[in-house]
């Protein structure tokens, strides 16, 4: 006679599978890296085949996509030998609309993976584990490594894309004619708005290594001329525009930090300027996974933290901002809206 299943059984299976999830997001890394989606665009390939066109190696590689299939990213075909697309895998793919490739390696690559072991001591002691266990804080990590850095700005972008299309048909710009994105990454925020609307011209204040590819990404997009990258520190001073984007930027940030920047852009607006930020908001019932777990990150990699809708509140008072309107968009993240009181 069988034992019946009991809750503490159910319970166990399921924070056993939560806890086995740090090394399912591994497998999923390594895939993107091997840009399987990419191989099997032509149809179903071996392991051998992959291995042979990455040059990695070809038992590794198979236990990867084996892994891979179990987490239903791929299938397999046991008497052919070959592995094929299933559905999910289209947004590991770089030319998805909806691609999570870069994040996928960028979330829990170095920058990320070795501060979130460190999470309980940043519990115990109060402090993020950024320089504990990168030797300096994350911005600081991706300046001594390009590589790293530009696939986290592009992990940024494509992380971003979905909710910034929903943000810009929100976005109403009036009369406005210059737009700048603060700290922006490769502009993808700004170029959105910009080719909604012809009147407008845009900017992205970033740091050397991301500016540079601002005008390439415009480009691509057919906006050059209209999208440039500016090279600046938020910190120190950003420049006069008609509208000012913040996307995914305060959170990164403790509150101090957060008035400082929220301060540079209320002395450089003009009258009748705005303020549009996209971040993720803590519901006054708590906080959705997505929120809780984004929290996480910035608990242990940065001075950061997401916020309640009042915690903004108080950030923009203090740095003569005042909010209009707070529009909620997908997956717990909110456009928020502010102008000079």
């Amino acid at each position: 006679m069988t034992a019946p299943v009991t809750h503490e059984q159910d319970h166990f299976s399921q924070v056993y599978h939560l806890i086995m999830a740090a090394w399912g997001s591994q497998a999923i890394r390594a895939i993107a890296a091997l840009s399987v989606a990419e191989h099997l665009d032509g149809g179903p390939l071996s392991a051998q085949d992959i291995a042979r066109r990455e040059s990695s190696d070809p038992d590794m590689t198979y236990r990867v996509l084996r892994a891979g299939a179990a987490l239903g990213l791929l299938t397999y075909d046991v008497t052919q030998g070959t592995f094929s697309p299933a559905p999910m895998l289209a947004v590991l793919h770089e030319d998805s609309p909806s691609s999570l490739k870069h994040y996928a390696q960028a979330a829990i690559g170095p920058a990320f993976w070795l501060p979130a072991v460190l999470l309980p001591d940043a519990v115990t002691t109060g402090t993020h584990q950024a320089v504990e266990a990168l030797g300096s804080d994350v911005f600081g990590y991706f300046g001594k490594n390009p590589v790293e850095a530009r696939t986290f700005s592009a992990a940024m972008t494509d992380l971003s894309a979905p909710v910034i299309r929903e943000a810009v048909t929100v976005i109403d710009v009036g009369s406005a004619r210059t737009v700048l994105d603060v700290g922006g990454a490769y502009g993808t925020f700004v170029s959105e708005l910009v080719q909604r609307n012809p009147r407008l011209t845009g900017s992205v204040l970033e740091l050397p290594h991301v500016a540079a590819g601002v005008s390439g990404k415009a480009r691509v997009r057919g906006l050059e001329g209209r999208v440039t990258g500016i090279t600046g520190d938020f910190f120190k001073a950003v420049p006069g525009a008609d509208i000012y984007l913040l996307k995914h930027v305060l959170h990164d940030w403790d509150d101090e930090s957060c008035r400082l920047i929220l301060s540079n852009i209320r002395e450089a607006m003009p009258p009748g300027g705005r303020l549009f930020v996209v971040e993720m908001l803590i519901g006054d019932s708590g906080a959705s996974p997505d929120a809780a777990l984004m929290d996480m990150a910035m608990l242990f990699a940065t001075t950061g933290q997401e916020r309640e809708l009042g915690q903004f509140d108080a950030l923009f008072s203090a740095a003569g901002l005042r909010r209009t309107q707070a529009v909620p968009l997908r997956s717990s993240y909110f456009l928020i809206e502010a102008e000079a009181r």
